[in-house]
């Protein structure tokens, strides 16, 4: 959990919010069950990938529920956030154990950037669209339907609330295991921050120039024809 706190404190000091908010892992926590002056925040669309205890299958999925429950103590002067990330259990064994969601950094980094911008809607009354709320699924595609039977998300109700186009997941081992062990879960540390992409200048910006001197050219080569078939007229005459 300690990756998580670190990149959450890091988004909290960006939005120069001074009180200080903490982040908690609970696994009690359900889904419309809150206490008085508490909100809540579903993320349903997130990439994931797990590994079976019992027999190390791996599969991905693209339909990873976390759970934030958030409340603001204006008495103490900060806030707190807990949350919950949903398990799910593998297809292979006859009598599965709920196995727990890894992610990758970036999913990490863009599922907190959602978090605050909630933090900062419900309790500082910002106003926040959904077109700012980071797409959480950034690795690549998986196919296959979604297994809501083995999804613990799913069998407490928070799947089935879901507004967004389904998603699917890939129920097959993954190919790069050393890829795998990248993936952190909430309650493993040791990742660092990744490098925030730059924006290159769009294509329309780098022609302009050239646009520019053919808008003035083409009226100067025309006036100059003009004037060319005039003093030829007048010189056969």
């Amino acid at each position: 959990m300690g990756i998580w706190q670190d990149i959450f404190a890091a988004k909290i000091a960006d939005v120069h919010l001074t009180e200080p908010w903490m982040l908690q892992e609970d696994d009690t926590l359900q889904v419309h069950v809150l206490k008085r002056g508490w909100k809540e925040f579903v993320q349903r669309r997130a990439l994931g990938r797990f590994q079976c205890s019992q027999c190390f299958h791996e599969w991905s999925s693209a339909k990873v529920h976390i759970l934030f429950h958030m409340c603001r103590s204006r008495r103490r002067g900060q806030g707190t956030v807990r949350m919950r990330a949903f398990r799910q259990a593998c297809r292979r064994c006859p009598d599965p154990q709920l196995a727990e969601p890894e992610f990758s950094q970036e999913t990490v980094e863009r599922l907190l950037h959602n978090l605050v911008l909630k933090i900062l809607k419900y309790f500082y009354h910002m106003p926040i669209q959904p077109s700012d709320l980071l797409e959480v699924v950034v690795d690549a595609p998986v196919a296959g339907p979604h297994d809501s039977a083995r999804c613990e998300g799913c069998q407490l109700g928070v799947c089935s609330e879901s507004q967004l186009a389904p998603v699917s997941d890939a129920w097959e081992p993954l190919v790069d295991a050393d890829k795998a062990r990248t993936y952190l879960t909430p309650k493993r540390r040791g990742m660092r921050p990744y490098a925030t992409q730059t924006h290159q200048p769009s294509s329309f910006n780098s022609n302009f120039p050239w646009k520019c001197c053919c808008i003035i050219i083409s009226p100067l080569l025309c006036v100059l024809a003009v004037l060319l078939f005039i003093l030829l007229y007048f010189t056969e005459k």
